[in-house]
């Protein structure tokens, strides 16, 4: 989803924060996990196809719905949790969770791979484990600490994503494999990767930014 363009203005650290941004940025951890599950049991299927695809495509669109719910208070000037870029990336990088989530599983519906490899199903897991890591920390913008084992745990998860990739990668170029096969898992474990990414520096937003409003 695009970012729509803001008006600056001067964040007041002693203004009092609109709680709805609460509310919003927990929704959206709801449905980073229920993007990431929809998109581990699609690759479970004995059959990717438009139907089994239905649910995670819906998902996305709530989340989009919730994305604007959100960029919308800023645009209007309620005052965030953090400094409006910083607010503003957060949820723009939340958002790019499901994104990535719904491409995996779209480029397995329109490159017609039928079902998912060993190695895909693994990395819907491990993102699916993610995603609960996320949601979990995204719980602790509005209270104290205790939000870094959360982070650890998303870096490490993201680091198994790496091997994982890593270990597709080189089995699409072994042996004797349908060039248009490598071509269209080389885009959906991108696409997986890309999802994995996007919860680290999730988490890595939200330290930073918990970080230097607790001093």
């Amino acid at each position: 989803m695009r970012e729509a363009t803001s008006v600056p203005y001067r964040w007041n650290p002693f203004r009092r924060v609109d709680p709805t941004y609460y509310v919003l940025f927990e929704r959206s951890g709801g449905f980073v996990v229920a993007a990431t599950d929809a998109l581990h049991e699609l690759f479970q299927q004995d059959r990717i196809d438009e139907a089994s695809f239905a649910a995670l495509d819906e998902i996305e669109h709530k989340a989009d719905t919730n994305t604007h719910d959100a960029l919308s208070r800023l645009e209007r000037g309620y005052h965030p949790p953090f400094p409006e870029p910083v607010t503003r990336r957060l949820i723009g990088e939340i958002d790019e969770i499901v994104d990535h989530a719904e491409d995996a599983g779209e480029l397995a519906v329109l490159t017609g791979v039928g079902q998912a490899t060993p190695i895909a199903i693994e990395m819907t897991q491990l993102l699916a484990r993610t995603a609960r890591e996320i949601a979990s920390l995204l719980g602790y913008l509005a209270q104290g600490d205790g939000y870094r084992p959360y982070v650890a745990r998303v870096h490490e998860l993201e680091n198994d994503g790496d091997t994982l990739w890593t270990a597709g990668f080189r089995q699409l170029f072994a042996g004797d494999r349908d060039p248009l096969d490598v071509i269209r898992w080389m885009e959906i474990y991108g696409a997986l990767e890309a999802a994995l990414d996007s919860c680290e520096t999730t988490a890595r937003l939200i330290e930073r930014a918990l970080d230097r409003q607790r001093g």
